[in-house]
């Protein structure tokens, strides 16, 4: 855990004149105490959490159960507590009070966005002495600008998954499925790293149309084929993401003449990047460009996401987001073009904002690559 994150909430509470911060997302428990959740998503149930947190007086207290608890003791800078279980909102509201002691007239922060409604109207409804404000923005703030030691661990999660994406490549065989593929993606993540940062997509051909997608079993990989790779890594917890396309012999005319305005439109949104431009505008760029030669409509997405320790989350670079570009804020750059009778194509390199410009923490190359079978 970083006591500069834990001075650094401290303050955000204090400007917003919180008593307490109560603290449900898996990401951001593990963002300010090192505790780790094993079980996906950002919403944990109180029949069955993994930890919580309460945030008072510049210290950090860890609410798990049994399961969790000889791990919680040993954490620096933590103050675990023991959950009785079966949880519930009621016993959440009484291991918070070992904590606050009496909470009337105390303004709580929680996560609006990260509780099950029936657990947060009993939570709430359990201690009602308590004014309780929704405070989510205030951890998405500070996470959104990374420190050196964040950019380095997500440059090295980015460069595992461009290790994979040789690998992958290298072996690449007529008459294989989508999944085999994925599945030999994850396998090599799994052992290179700490794990997927989402399901890996895996598209041959038309399936390319879909910028989400899940790989078939059935659906085999056929000489002139385009293929799109899109997946990542984790390093110390933070994830990489990377699209890469290839074809499976030589590019022909329109496969060229598609992957050359995604990597064209992708140029034109990085050379943009600097300080006080607003996403939107960072957006504006590939979206512009491809409406100058007509296939506006066939870009279906935003052009960015921000990465951290989940693979999804701010900044946003899309329409009318007005959030102004920071030094130290990570995000994607992959616009696509998607062609429902043809197929698709995604370029998607990671980024960190500086002073000056950007700084590309992705290396693979973006040369399209044509395997010779």
């Amino acid at each position: 855990m970083s006591q500069n994150r834990i001075e650094r909430v401290t303050k955000a509470m204090q400007d917003a004149g919180l008593d307490a911060l109560f603290v449900s997302n898996p990401k951001n428990v593990q963002y300010l105490a090192g505790f780790h959740a094993t079980m996906p998503g950002e919403v944990q149930p109180m029949r069955d959490p993994e930890g919580m947190l309460v945030i008072e007086g510049g210290q950090v207290h860890l609410i798990c159960d049994g399961r969790y608890i000889a791990g919680a003791r040993q954490m620096s800078n933590v103050t675990a507590h023991l959950l009785e279980s079966p949880s519930s909102p009621v016993t959440f509201a009484a291991a918070i009070r070992k904590v606050l002691g009496n909470e009337k007239g105390k303004k709580i922060g929680f996560e609006s966005n990260a509780l099950l409604y029936v657990d947060a109207t009993g939570l709430l409804s359990e201690m009602s002495g308590a004014t309780w404000t929704p405070a989510e923005n205030l951890l998405a703030e500070l996470r959104v600008i990374k420190t050196p030691e964040e950019i380095d661990n997500i440059r090295k999660a980015q460069a595992i998954t461009g290790r994979c994406f040789d690998h992958v490549a290298n072996s690449m065989r007529l008459g294989e499925s989508e999944r085999d593929v994925a599945v030999r993606i994850e396998t090599f993540l799994r052992r290179e790293s700490e794990g997927n940062s989402f399901a890996p997509i895996v598209a041959f051909g038309q399936t390319g149309c879909h910028p989400h997608y899940s790989p078939d079993p059935t659906r085999k990989l056929e000489r002139g084929q385009m293929v799109l790779l899109d997946f990542g890594g984790i390093y110390h917890g933070y994830c990489g993401d990377m699209t890469r396309m290839l074809v499976m012999g030589k590019a022909d005319e329109r496969q060229r003449e598609v992957y050359d305005r995604v990597l064209a439109a992708q140029q034109a949104c990085l050379d943009a990047i600097k300080p006080g431009v607003t996403c939107h505008a960072l957006d504006a760029k590939c979206r512009d460009y491809f409406a100058e030669r007509d296939c506006a409509d066939h870009f279906m997405h935003g052009t960015g996401h921000g990465v951290g320790l989940a693979v999804h989350e701010g900044p946003s670079i899309k329409r009318n987001f007005d959030m102004q570009v920071q030094a130290g804020m990570v995000f994607s750059v992959e616009p696509g073009l998607y062609y429902e009778d043809w197929g698709g194509v995604r370029i998607e390199d990671l980024v960190a904002a500086t002073d000056d410009g950007y700084d590309n923490l992705t290396t693979t190359s973006k040369t399209l690559l044509e395997l010779d079978y």
